[in-house]
């Protein structure tokens, strides 16, 4: 199972950059099960989650959602294919916002194996 905090925060595993306001710093949490389904819980963010059904648009707490329907974190429309795509998977690219110029990489403890964060 991987899970992922989404929102504008640089806390988040995936971060919104182009959101408004209307997205929470950790707006959500999205779950990809290990049979490749994906569970997503809204983390009481100020405008809410919504899935569209039936034309309408339809707040939510926690549900699973296919890959490509369509959610809305507050004003921001994205599907689950469009959030996983903006993963950053190199912590070498991940930059705080109040750290412009402080790039975050990782090392790994000899003696421990652990993956220790490093800022330049």
């Amino acid at each position: 199972m991987k899970t992922y905090l989404i929102g504008r925060s640089h806390k988040a595993n995936i971060v919104i950059k182009d959101a408004d306001r209307s997205v929470s710093g950790i707006h959500l949490e999205l779950t990809e099960d290990a049979d490749g389904k994906f569970y997503i819980i809204d983390c009481n963010s100020t405008n809410g989650t919504y899935r569209k059904r039936g034309g309408r648009w339809i707040a939510i707490q926690q549900t699973y959602v296919n890959q490509d329907e369509q959610i809305l974190l507050g004003k921001y429309i994205t599907t689950v294919r469009e959030l996983l795509s903006m993963r950053v998977e190199d912590f070498s690219l991940k930059r705080g916002r109040d750290e412009e110029d402080t790039y975050i990489g990782v090392e790994r403890d000899p003696e421990t194996g652990e993956v220790i964060p490093r800022r330049y």
